[in-house]
C-alpha cells in the first residue's frame, strides 16, 4: 500500500473517500492518529526504530530539536528519506511568535499575539501568517499549532497572557481570522486553539487541571466567537484544551468530552481535524494516565492526538499508546468506525495540503521588516508626564532580572546604536545589585517580567522607585505588571522582548519613533482597553 494509491482514491472518489482506510491494518490506523515528539537534533537509531514500528501520522518539533535552519531542513529530509513509512508525516511546530516560538533568528522573531492586538491592524496579522507560513514550509514543516484565539479575560491567567490577542472578543476574532487567512495563502496548515477557551482560568494545564465555571450562554458571548470566526476563515484544524467546563463537559476536560466535540461540530459547524493538546500535560496524565486518556479522547471525537515533550510521558511510552488504541478497538471500547473516521480526516487533510505530491518547498522569507513594523506599532506608552526619557549622549542604567540578562544586553546595544551609553545591574537569583540608585545621575530603566507572580521582584523594584520615582518602568512581558507596581511615573508596555521589540523600544525611548500602541486588555482599576498616550514635546 502506498500513499499515492490512497491519495488518488481520496481525490478521485470523493464519495468513497473512506475506502482506502479499510486497506490499512488496525496497527497502522492506530499510528496514524498520533503526533509524536522525539529527542535530539538528528535522527538516532532508537527514534528511527520507534517511528517505523508505530508509523505515526505526524511529528512535532520542540526547541530541543532545533539548532539552525539548515539543521532543521536536514533533519526533516533525513527522516522523510530514511524512515520507512507508507504514508507521509505531517511535521508540526508551535510557532506562535513572541514567547512561544521554536524557530528564532533569521527574521523569524515576530513579537507575538498581544503585540499584534496592540497595533489594532488585522492586515499585519495576515501578513505575519503568510510570511510565517512560508518560513515554516521552507524548512519542511507542514503544520503550525497556531494561532491562539483564547480571549485573555482573566488577568491572573498564568499560561495564556500575551499569547492572546487581548481581552476583546471582536479583536481576538478579527486577528485570529486574519492570521489564518495568511497561513492559508502560504499553504501552511494551522490550528485555532485552545477550544473551548483557555483565557479565563488561573491554573496552567501543564501543571494541573483548570476549571472554567461559566454558563454556556456566557461562553457563547465570550469564548466561542473567535473559534466561530476561525471556522468561517477556513481553519483546517482546532486544538482542544485540557480544561473542565462543568456546564459543557461535566467532570471531564474538554479533550475527553463528547459534549465539547459535539458543540464544536454541530453548533460551530467545524468539519476539519480536531487536534488534542499534548496528552502528557499533568492536567491529563495525573488523573487518567496517558494511554487510557488517548482512547477516551478518540472516543470523544478527537482525530489527531499529540504526545508532546512532557516530562510525565517521554517517547519511550509511545508504543504503549499505540498498543492501547489497538486493544481498545479489539475489545469494543473504541468503535472501529470512530477510528476510521479520524484516519480518513487526517488522510484527506494531508492530501489537501499536497503532502502526497512532493511539491517543492518555497525559499526562506526574511520577516525582519514586518516584525519591526509590528513591534514599532505595538509598544504602548501607558503613563508619562514628560518628553521621551532619553537623549543622545545620556548614560543609562538598566536594572534587570538576571534570568533575562540577554534582553538587557540587546536593548543596551540598540541604545548604543542611537548614541546612548549605559550599564546593566542585575537582580534576582544569585545577583544582588551593589548600587545606590539614589546616586545614579542618569536615566534608569527597570525591566519588569510577570510581576503578578513575583512578589520578591515587586518589593525590590518598589524600593528602587521610592529612591528614584523618575525610573522608567518597562513591562517586558505582560502589561498587567502595572497593576502591582503602579507607582512608576513613566511606564511602557512592550508585550515581549524579541529583538525587533527591543529595537523599537530603544527608538521610542529616544523619541525616534512615536509610541502608537494601544492596550489590548484592561488594566483593572487603572486603565481601560484601548488606552495609550504620547510623549509631550521637549
Amino acid at each position: 500500500m502506498t500513499f499515492r494509491r490512497i491519495a488518488a482514491a481520496l481525490g478521485g472518489l470523493a464519495l468513497l473517500a473512506s475506502s482506502p482506510v479499510f486497506a490499512m491494518t488496525l496497527e497502522e490506523k492506530a499510528g496514524q492518529v498520533l503526533a509524536l515528539s522525539f529527542s535530539g537534533t538528528s535522527l538516532d537509531g532508537e527514534t528511527r526504530s520507534r517511528l517505523e514500528e508505530i508509523k505515526p501520522g505526524g511529528l512535532i518539533l520542540y526547541g530541543k530539536n532545533v539548532e539552525s535552519l539548515s539543521q532543521v531542513r536536514s533533519l526533516l529530509s533525513c527522516i522523510r528519506e530514511t524512515v520507512r513509512l507508507d504514508l507521509p508525516l505531517m511535521v508540526a511546530v508551535d510557532q506562535e511568535g513572541g514567547t512561544v516560538a521554536r524557530i528564532r533568528g533569521h527574521g523569524a522573531d515576530f513579537p507575538g499575539n498581544m503585540a499584534l492586538g496592540a497595533t489594532g491592524d488585522p492586515d499585519l496579522a495576515e501578513r505575519q501568517g503568510f510570511i510565517m507560513g512560508r518560513q515554516l514550509k521552507s524548512l519542511g514543516i507542514d503544520l503550525d499549532y497556531a494561532p491562539v484565539v483564547d480571549v485573555n479575560s482573566n488577568s491572573s491567567n498564568p499560561i495564556i497572557g500575551v499569547r492572546s490577542f487581548g481581552d476583546d472578543v471582536a479583536v481576538v476574532s478579527s486577528m485570529g481570522a486574519s492570521i489564518i487567512k495568511g497561513f492559508s495563502r502560504a499553504r501552511m496548515g494551522c490550528s485555532a486553539k485552545h477550544f473551548p477557551g483557555h483565557g479565563d482560568v488561573d491554573i496552567d494545564s501543564h501543571l494541573g487541571l483548570p476549571v472554567l465555571d461559566r454558563s454556556l450562554e456566557s461562553m457563547r458571548a465570550l469564548e466561542f466567537p473567535p473559534f466561530r470566526s476561525a471556522v468561517e476563515a477556513g481553519v483546517p484544524a482546532v486544538m482542544t484544551a485540557h480544561i473542565v467546563v462543568p456546564s459543557l463537559t461535566g467532570e471531564l476536560p474538554a479533550t475527553l468530552s463528547p459534549e465539547a466535540m459535539s458543540l464544536l461540530r454541530e453548533e460551530l459547524g467545524f468539519e476539519g481535524v480536531v487536534l488534542s493538546d499534548s496528552m502528557g500535560m499533568r492536567a491529563i496524565s495525573n488523573e487518567w494516565g496517558v494511554p487510557d486518556a488517548v482512547v477516551m479522547a478518540l472516543r470523544a471525537g478527537v482525530d489527531f492526538v499529540l504526545l508532546g515533550a512532557d516530562p510525565a510521558f517521554p517517547p519511550e511510552g509511545h508504543r504503549e499508546v499505540r498498543d492501547r488504541i489497538v486493544e481498545a478497538v479489539d475489545s469494543g471500547e473504541l468503535d472501529k468506525g470512530r477510528l476510521d473516521d479520524a484516519v480518513e480526516r487526517i488522510l484527506r487533510w494531508k492530501y489537501d495540503m499536497g503532502l502526497s505530491s512532493g511539491e517543492d518547498r518555497p525559499d526562506w522569507v526574511d520577516g525582519s521588516a514586518l516584525a519591526e513594523e509590528i513591534a514599532s506599532r505595538s509598544v504602548t506608552l501607558i503613563r508619562s508626564d514628560g518628553p521621551p526619557p532619553l537623549r543622545k549622549g545620556d548614560h543609562v542604567t538598566l536594572i534587570w532580572p538576571e534570568k533575562k540578562a540577554v534582553a538587557a544586553e540587546i536593548l543596551l546595544r540598540r541604545l548604543s546604536d542611537l548614541g546612548v551609553s549605559g550599564s546593566i545591574e542585575l537582580f534576582g537569583g544569585r545577583a544582588v545589585p551593589d548600587v545606590n540608585v539614589d546616586e545614579i545621575k542618569g536615566p534608569v530603566l527597570m525591566g519588569c517580567y510577570d510581576l503578578v507572580r513575583d512578589e520578591p521582584s515587586v518589593s525590590f523594584l518598589r524600593k528602587i522607585l521610592e529612591e528614584r520615582p523618575d525610573c522608567v518602568s518597562l513591562s517586558m512581558k505582560t502589561p498587567y505588571d502595572l497593576t502591582v507596581l503602579p507607582e512608576a511615573e513613566t511606564a511602557l508596555a512592550c508585550y515581549g522582548d524579541t529583538p525587533p521589540t527591543l529595537k523599537a523600544l530603544a527608538a521610542i525611548l529616544l523619541g525616534e519613533i512615536r509610541p502608537s500602541g494601544r492596550l489590548p486588555v484592561e488594566l483593572p482599576g487603572l486603565y481601560p482597553r484601548g488606552w495609550g498616550v504620547s510623549w509631550s514635546s521637549r
